[in-house]
């Protein structure tokens, strides 16, 4: 029996959430990047852990965490957003993001810690992560490189809002981490765990984490570690159970599954990239596996250009930029590559039809 895929949404509001099941702003819906239940029970086992009922965070709905399957229930990033706003003020903690990666238990990680918990190298690991990253979050890609005895695991994922795209972050390199030291990595083959946010004010807690190896403003997410560690037999390697949970994966990612177009996979690659670093046609068709050619004329076929689906996204990412309180217009601006404040003027009107400063100042629940 195929079950169908528990997909939630919730109305928008800065630090708020309305309940699972409150259905998001009318009219048409943009992609939008979905977490599952997988970083939800994660985030409920942390705000446990310190004494806070997992109800404070999700307001009676945590029942649905327990009874649907974590990889099916789905919420979009605007509303794991304002969980996770909500758990930070709850506990006061703002490196939560690095704890329930960090901190949580093995179980609130449902298939995907028994899924790289039993594969026979860590090479192996990485490859079953990258093949099923879709039962935790939407979008994300996972790099492995090998180069001079150094091996790196770059991660990319959809960007939306700053301080949601900094605990994402944190908790995917911590995670990674996690993995690292589940297959053995001592304090001497962990090189590097690379952040491109700055050094936030609690950078005390990455310490704790990463033992002084955490470094910020880098050029991309993700760790680096000694490459020998890469083929290494793994202790607690069980190819028969490996294989039944990694079946159990295929199914959930089947039921997740759905024919994604040409724009779908383009947008999705945009949303992975920081705002700042717009790619190129070129660059975008080597990421989904076409020729600039071919990716320009699927784009045709279906009545768009890259430039348009380009400012299309970036008008997106201005407006979810513009919705935070705590953002100048200048702020929005450089985050979106502008130098010039103007020139973010005349490219927000041009791509929403609508001035920044009217945008800015509006209630906060447009949509």
């Amino acid at each position: 029996m195929v079950m169908a895929t528990k997909t939630v949404e919730v109305n928008e509001l800065e630090g708020s959430t309305s309940g699972f099941s409150a259905m998001a702003g009318s009219g048409p819906q943009a992609t939008v990047p979905a977490v599952s239940g997988v970083l939800l029970r994660a985030l409920a086992d942390v705000v446990v852990q310190v004494g806070h009922a997992p109800g404070a965070v999700f307001e009676g709905e945590e029942a649905m965490l327990a009874t649907c399957a974590p990889t099916d229930l789905r919420v979009p990033l605007p509303t794991y957003r304002a969980l996770l706003a909500r758990a930070i003020a709850l506990t006061g903690d703002p490196a939560l993001g690095l704890r329930c990666a960090h901190q949580a238990s093995e179980t609130a990680f449902d298939l995907l810690a028994p899924l790289v918990g039993h594969v026979p190298t860590l090479r192996h690991a990485i490859q079953e992560t990258r093949q099923f990253h879709a039962l935790a979050f939407d979008g994300a890609v996972l790099y492995l490189t090998e180069r001079a005895g150094v091996a790196r695991i770059r991660y990319d994922f959809p960007r939306s809002h700053e301080p949601t795209d900094q605990s994402l972050a944190e908790f995917f390199v911590a995670g990674l981490t996690r993995m690292l030291r589940g297959f053995g990595c001592s304090q001497g083959q962990f090189h590097v765990a690379s952040f491109e946010h700055d050094r936030p004010g609690y950078h005390r807690a990455y310490a704790e984490v990463f033992e002084g190896k955490e470094r910020f403003s880098q050029t991309f997410t993700g760790v680096e570690f000694a490459a020998q560690l890469l083929d290494r037999r793994h202790l607690h390697s069980n190819p028969e159970l490996q294989t039944v949970v990694h079946r159990q994966a295929e199914e959930r990612l089947e039921r997740l599954a759905r024919p994604a177009s040409t724009i779908d996979r383009l947008r999705t690659h945009l949303l992975s990239q920081p705002a700042a670093r717009v790619p190129t046609l070129a660059g975008a068709a080597r990421q989904l596996g076409v020729s600039p050619r071919t990716l320009g004329r699927r784009l045709a076929a279906a009545g768009q250009t890259y430039r348009a689906v380009m400012q299309q996204m970036q008008g997106e990412r201005a407006c979810v930029l513009l919705r935070n309180p705590d953002l100048s217009l200048q702020d929005v601006a450089s985050a979106l590559g502008f130098t010039d404040i103007t020139a973010f003027y005349r490219a927000f009107k041009r791509w929403t039809g609508r001035t920044a400063l009217d945008y800015h100042n509006a209630p906060r629940n447009h949509g």
